[in-house]
């Protein structure tokens, strides 16, 4: 289905209610376990908060509890998709994975990976942190300011990045079009993206912000945990639902329909609070649904995402506005 660049332009800056859209034909059967379902958010939530309290309180070794934490993450995730693919068309092959997936690893994910890990190491290294409007403020009151003041910022960037209706935008968005290339949406697939979009969101937002904010090193290391779990979970290719609680945090339901192949419904622009996307109108959430189609509205305006060498020229490639503004 092709939308005309105005309506697409409409429906992203949220002059298209989404709740008067119409529903995916696709009504999801159970493909996994009640407990898998239903716990699997929740819990791997309350651990990372169970182990934040006990690293703080235990004086641990912060940067390593932050990488064991990851790694046990993504290993749970990786190991439940294969147990229980949601829809096997979405699921990680091999060829997938090393043939596209590892080469965006090393060219965006690597990147993506080092500013995020490094951003929290250096602040956890830091004896004196900069003396910015949180710095003595206290880790349960720091850690939620944080975080929503990130998502504020990225919203706006993420939102930007699909409007695509001026050169700014326009060029937002070819720099963020790798990660929405892919007809799958997995937990390794989630660092596939193109190496200037991790620099704008990493480099030029969460990196100044956080180092304004004053951030203790107790709480980035809180705020990478938060914002790291919710990276990967909502990339999952499980039926995994959080309830009410997806009016609160983006979880899995929500980022999936944000990599719709229709423009109409690909709203959810947060990555970690989804009261952002409440607030500003963009909050589409069709519980028991799933999209039709993922990826490109019109592939055929764009190359593949295993065409590597093409995706990361996209940015200073040159794109008509009518092509640019009809993919998203």
């Amino acid at each position: 289905m092709l939308l005309d660049t105005e309506s697409i332009t409409r429906s992203t800056r949220g002059d298209m209610n989404p709740s008067t859209l119409s529903p995916t034909p696709h009504a999801l059967q159970r493909t996994a376990p009640w407990a898998v379902t239903w716990l699997t958010w929740p819990l791997l939530f309350a651990l990372n908060l169970l182990l934040i309290a006990g690293a703080l309180s235990r004086d641990w070794a912060l940067p390593l509890v932050l990488g064991a934490l990851t790694a046990f993450q993504v290993l749970t995730l990786v190991s439940l998709e294969l147990l229980y693919p949601l829809d096997p068309r979405w699921r990680m092959t091999w060829r997938s994975f090393v043939g596209r997936d590892l080469k965006y690893f090393a060219a965006g994910g690597v990147t993506g990976a080092a500013i995020n890990y490094g951003v929290a190491w250096l602040g956890l290294e830091l004896d004196t942190p900069h003396r910015g409007p949180l710095a003595a403020a206290p880790v349960w009151l720091s850690v939620p300011v944080a975080i929503l003041a990130f998502e504020g910022c990225q919203y706006w960037q993420h939102r930007w990045s699909h409007e695509a209706n001026s050169a700014l935008k326009r060029f937002l968005w070819k720099t963020h079009a790798a990660h929405h290339l892919p007809e799958q949406v997995y937990v390794l697939m989630h660092p596939a993206a193109h190496p200037l979009n991790f620099v704008l969101v990493q480099g030029l937002i969460r990196l100044p912000l956080f180092y304004c904010l004053g951030l203790s090193p107790q709480a980035l290391f809180a705020v990478s945990a938060v914002i790291g779990l919710q990276g990967v979970i909502s990339h999952c290719n499980v039926d995994l639902r959080a309830g009410w609680l997806n009016y609160v945090f983006v979880g899995t339901e929500l980022h999936r329909v944000h990599h719709s192949a229709r423009s109409a419904e690909a709203q959810n622009f947060a990555v970690v609070c989804s009261l952002v996307d409440v607030v500003f109108g963009t909050f589409v959430y069709r519980p028991g649904q799933h999209p039709e189609r993922l990826g490109m509205e019109d592939p055929a305006a764009y190359p593949r995402s295993d065409q590597f060498w093409r995706v990361l020229a996209l940015p200073f490639a040159q794109h008509d506005r009518g092509a640019a503004g009809r993919l998203r």
